[in-house]
């Protein structure tokens, strides 16, 4: 069969079909990127060519290479499309793979890639661009790999996630789905859903009403006939005693679940066993109705909006009180309780992992879910806001997985952290690695003698205390190496921001310049002369409307920047003026390393 990957420009196609190569290694299978093959056969880069040809010159260009690859002879082949490749032109029996990350869509700058309209910012090109691909995507996918943030390279549980999942190989995968209209689309979609699913493990299909047609419930019934199902009602039903051929449905799946927002279950029970009926209440004015009936069913789904920690460990110890008959799933607007759902499998009956977008941003990537042990007792993971970016997951995946531990990425609000710290640690919060703009609250939580801001924490278990500290100075001496030699003064070297890394920054570099990047004045004690221009800008702000860039007339050799997001303002900046740049993911990496080692070392000493 022949794979077209396809996905946004920057998302990691390429790496990704290395770490397939190897996976791949003792099968007999053909990989292939066409930006690489137009550049073998023209002699001229992408870049060369956008520039001389143009856009539409390239795209007919790449419609041909394309065409003329698939008729050679193969076994197994992958394809590897550009971001902006007219997938219309893939014939029906080409398995698309999308590759999609979880910040796609927040943009990406490229210092080593064409502009495609270069009169707009990179982000605003970037982003333009990306919002229409994102839907022509979702059109064609066959399958749909939600790749986590980070690198994989030596994460080698990851990577044991990632082979199986992409090989069609996963075993006792547990937790539920639901299906969707979009594996119906074609009989190849569908057989290549039945043949990643069926008979692995997957605990409980849903089949809802309000998503399928009845014809597809009987179909995925009939030919997946020993897996276990939940008929899910969520359409208002008249007549249902009526309905012979409903009925008939109804006896043969394993759950009927009834959403108490469609009224009272009476005419349900009279005809279904209260023994396989779930009640499933989202809506907390429907509450009282929904209690009404709780003794008259097998199982209780409670699914709420949950705004708060509080209101999220109120739903947590309901749950708790009777697991048996009790599943609880929290829902959010921006998917942030997504590392709760993870903490609870195979705790409750019910726990949705998703395919693609899924039902709810709430319900973690399959991926997500095969890297979460079953019933974790505590877990790690990196508190801050924003989190979802965090390669801290997959950096410290296979130190946890060591202590059959989850990382999880937590997001906490700037006013939330008094309350929720000591939520999460009731839930079993152990490790924990903090970033902005919670460093300084960590420092409290433990009580450090000496440090302001902390970005590691441990809790002993026997003295019931938290432990802190900060490996950021370590990861910034990574980052500035060599800096001394290349500028001697201090004061040409310029600091744009800062924030909370600023005692850090002020240790290492004690006459560097420094700058607010709100206001774009020196700070106290950072005057300098009109004349004086930086050789290196150290950039350690936040991509954010109070965010400036430098004056215009500045003109770096270099930037280095605290960030290693990809849509940084810091590399946008480095783009601008032309100067040399260094992501943050080397002061990430080197911290990282200091944070482990900090764990290993209190572990060892408890």
């Amino acid at each position: 069969m022949i794979t077209v990957v396809v996905g946004h420009r920057g998302t990691g196609k390429t790496e990704l079909m290395k770490r397939m190569q190897n996976y791949l290694r003792d099968v007999s299978v053909e990989f292939v990127d066409l930006d690489e093959l137009i550049e073998e056969k023209i002699g001229k880069t992408i870049p060369e060519l956008f520039m001389e040809h143009g856009e539409t010159y390239f795209r007919e260009l790449e419609r041909q290479l394309f065409l003329e690859t698939l008729q050679k002879p193969h076994k197994e082949m992958y394809l590897v499309l550009g971001a902006g490749f007219d997938l219309s032109v893939i014939p029906e029996a080409v398995r698309v793979l999308w590759v999609r990350r979880q910040t796609d869509l927040d943009g990406r700058i490229f210092l080593n890639r064409p502009r495609l309209n270069p009169e707009m910012s990179p982000l605003e090109e970037f982003q333009k661009r990306a919002a229409v691909r994102d839907e022509n995507y979702r059109a064609h996918a066959d399958e749909v790999y939600l790749m986590p943030e980070g690198l994989f390279e030596n994460r080698h549980h990851a990577m044991a996630v990632e082979k199986a999942l992409l090989t069609h190989d996963l075993q006792n995968i547990s937790g539920s789905l639901t299906l969707t209209s979009e594996i119906f689309k074609s009989e190849k979609r569908w057989d290549l859903f039945k043949t990643r699913f069926a008979k692995k493990g997957v605990a409980l299909f849903e089949l809802r009403d309000d998503l399928l047609s009845f014809e597809q419930i009987q179909k995925v019934l009939t030919e997946m006939p020993s897996e276990k199902f939940i008929y899910s009602f969520r359409v208002a039903r008249e007549n249902l005693p009526a309905d012979q051929a409903l009925l008939e449905l109804l006896r043969k799946v394993s759950w009927v679940d009834w959403a108490i927002e469609l009224g009272s279950p009476e005419v349900l029970l009279s005809v279904v066993p209260g023994t396989k009926v779930i009640l499933s209440l989202h809506e907390e004015k429907l509450k009282d109705l929904w209690q009404v009936f709780a003794n008259q069913v097998a199982h209780l789904k409670y699914a709420p909006l949950v705004e708060s920690f509080g209101d999220l460990l109120v739903g947590h110890q309901w749950q708790a009180q009777d697991e048996a008959r009790r599943s609880y799933l929290p829902r959010s607007r921006t998917g942030r309780w997504e590392w709760y759902r993870r903490l609870q499998k195979g705790k409750q009956l019910l726990n949705f992992w998703r395919e693609g977008d899924g039902t709810s941003g709430d319900q973690p990537s399959l991926w997500a879910w095969m890297m979460t042990p079953d019933k974790p007792r505590s877990f790690a993971a990196v508190l801050g806001d924003p989190v979802v970016h965090s390669y801290t997951p997959m950096e410290h995946s296979d130190f946890f997985h060591k202590m059959n531990l989850p990382v999880f990425a937590v997001a906490i609000a700037r006013d939330e952290w008094d309350k929720a710290f000591p939520i999460l640690q009731t839930l079993g919060l152990s490790y924990a690695a903090v970033t902005s703009p919670h460093k300084e609250n960590a420092a409290k939580s433990c009580q450090h003698e000496t440090l302001s801001a902390v970005n590691t924490l441990y809790f002993d278990k026997k003295t019931k205390r938290w432990f802190g500290t900060s490996t950021d100075d370590q990861g910034f001496m990574e980052l500035i190496e060599g800096v001394g030699m290349i500028a001697p003064l201090q004061k040409e070297i310029f600091v744009w921001g800062g924030g909370g890394v600023l005692e850090m920054i002020e240790k290492a570099l004690p006459h560097a310049t420094q700058f607010s990047s709100r206001s774009g004045k020196p700070r106290e004690g950072s005057e300098v002369s009109e004349d004086l221009q930086p050789k290196i800008v150290i950039w350690a702000a936040p991509r954010s409307e109070e965010t400036m860039l430098p004056p215009a007339g500045w003109s770096p050799a270099m930037v280095f920047d605290l960030n290693y997001k990809e849509d940084s303002m810091g590399r946008e900046y480095a783009q601008r003026c032309g100067a040399n740049y260094q992501s943050g993911l080397v002061m990430f990496t080197a911290q990282a390393q200091g944070q482990r080692a900090f764990w290993r070392k209190l572990e060892e000493n408890s």
